[in-house]
């Protein structure tokens, strides 16, 4: 039995900061997407006081409260589950990608106190037993659970400075399992998630959530990116930086924070997640009705001003499991913005910060840009198939070698004339053979792997004025978009250097079909 001593006051949170702070804090980028469409986060908590009631009380700290498993599904096969309801609007969202995490306090099995004046004494009882990063999940329309194995982002057992709390942070990527479900929206519970039952210096706290990201017709281009790792957060601040975007270049941008925290207790204050201010660069914290700025990780699983409430149970109080998505003032970004700064920080109430996600309206012409292959990725592809191709006809060279000895030999082919030569080289001419296409000089302004992002490149490409056409090449199936085409070299090198000129061409190519 292990003794567990817990003094109020300023020598436990100097310890906790002296722990901590030789604890590197990093976020890790997870994924970014450039898609018309958007994310939606929801989940539950595992720990409460009751194994079915709704816990709505927050008067209490949470190392004052007598935790249990919550476990809706009176099935043999769980000892905790509990379920959330993913309703997306739009139907015609189709889902890009979906990841559950879940979290637990989980020094040992069941934790007791004792209470004298001035102090608390912790005892914990019972080792670990079974992984903790295997759990069970139900998808809409299916009655049985299917294991999920995921991976461990962090795990306090047995770590210096841990030995009160030993958090664990998991996560695995649903997507396929997502995919192969009935319906995308409807009922998920996630079952045998592990954590401390009774009482915890500092509070228990339990759960997951699922989050998804999913395109939709008609829907704003947007830059979406989840961020995961482990950062405890105590009187200090961590910054994950954002890249690799740009804003729209007109009009408000509209764009919402997501994230996902252990132990923040809705008693305690001085905890904040902000944003970084285009323009003055000072940080603006985000709040709504639900969390103020200055105490908003408070152990509630919520969308801006309101509960997230189609959940079993739908405690307002998810006793410090937080999940929420806040949308941010509309002054914080600038038109044509390419980076900002989001920052976790706290004075009083200890957090564990885990899962941090954007979802920022982006300029189309940006966007479209970003669904094409770059120019590196289709120069080495076309390089490959050239020497192929030079293999192919040398080897034909030598089957009619001996043949060729004895015929008349041929005139050699004139030289190109040296203003033909130079124009090629200036325009960056790549040769390529692809089967019944024309022969000419083609003006590429982007190349994609997929026929729905060509198809929309040409859309904006007509806007703009053009007349754009495309080939595919067989040999990997991608779809080069041009605006020009000529068989006569000075016409194409005139196109192409008024072509050069326009900002929404990241790069251009001039491919020479068929012309060898």
């Amino acid at each position: 039995m292990t003794l567990k001593l817990k003094l109020y006051g300023i020598l436990m949170c100097c310890a906790f900061t002296t722990v901590h702070a030789q604890i590197e804090n990093q976020f890790y980028k997870v994924d970014s997407f450039y898609i018309n469409g958007d994310a939606i986060i929801t989940g539950n908590n595992i720990l409460s006081e009751d194994d079915t009631k709704e816990l709505n009380d927050f008067s209490l700290l949470n190392d004052q409260i007598r935790m249990k498993y919550v476990d809706i599904d009176a099935s043999s096969k769980t000892f905790s589950s509990s379920s959330a309801t993913v309703a997306i609007q739009d139907s015609s969202a189709t889902l890009v990608k979906a990841t559950l995490y879940w979290a637990g306090i989980f020094p040992f099995l069941k934790g007791t106190k004792k209470e004298k004046p001035n102090e608390i004494f912790y005892y914990g009882s019972g080792d670990r037993k079974g992984p903790i990063e295997s759990v069970l999940l139900k998808t809409p329309g299916n009655n049985e659970y299917q294991t999920v194995n995921g991976t461990i982002l962090f795990d306090g057992l047995d770590k210096e400075g841990y030995e009160d709390s030993a958090p664990y942070f998991c996560f695995a990527d649903v997507t396929e399992l997502l995919k192969k479900s009935q319906h995308l929206n409807g009922e998920y519970t996630v079952a045998n998630i592990k954590a401390t039952q009774g009482f915890v210096s500092g509070g228990g706290a339990a759960g997951w959530f699922l989050f998804i990201i999913y395109e939709a017709a008609g829907a704003r281009p947007k830059y979406i990116s989840s961020f995961n790792g482990y950062a405890p957060v105590n009187d200090n601040v961590v910054d994950i930086e954002l890249t690799d975007f740009k804003t729209r270049e007109e009009g408000n941008i509209k764009a919402s924070i997501y994230a996902a925290a252990l132990e923040g207790d809705a008693k305690l204050y001085q905890d904040q997640l902000a944003i970084m201010k285009s323009g003055d660069s000072s940080f603006v914290a985000l709040k709504n009705k639900l969390r103020p700025g200055k105490n908003f990780f408070s152990g509630k699983i919520s969308l801006n001003d309101d509960y997230i409430m189609n959940r079993k149970p739908a405690s307002l109080n998810s006793l410090g499991f937080d999940v929420l998505k806040a949308d941010v003032p509309d002054d914080v970004f600038s038109n044509s913005q390419t980076s900002t700064t989001l920052r976790f920080s706290t004075k009083a109430d200890r957090f564990y910060a885990f899962f941090s996600a954007v979802s920022i309206e982006i300029s189309e012409i940006f966007q479209l840009n970003k669904e094409a292959l770059t120019g590196d990725v289709i120069l080495a592809e076309t390089n490959n198939e050239t020497a192929q191709e030079d293999n192919e006809v040398s080897a034909e060279s030598q089957m009619v070698e001996e043949k060729a000895l004895i015929s008349e030999p041929e005139s050699p082919e004139p030289a190109k004339p040296r203003s033909v030569r130079e124009t090629e080289k200036r325009m960056r001419t790549v040769n390529m053979t692809i089967p019944d296409q024309e022969p000419g000089y083609y003006i590429i302004t982007n190349v994609f792997s997929k026929p729905s992002y060509a198809k929309r490149w040409e859309d904006f490409l007509k806007e703009k004025g053009h007349e754009p056409g495309n080939f595919v090449n067989p040999k990997n199936n991608w779809r080069y978009v041009y605006v020009n085409e000529n068989i006569d070299l000075e016409l194409i090198y005139k196109s192409y250097l008024k072509l050069v000129k326009l900002d929404y061409f990241n790069e251009i190519w001039v491919f020479k079909v068929n012309m060898n």
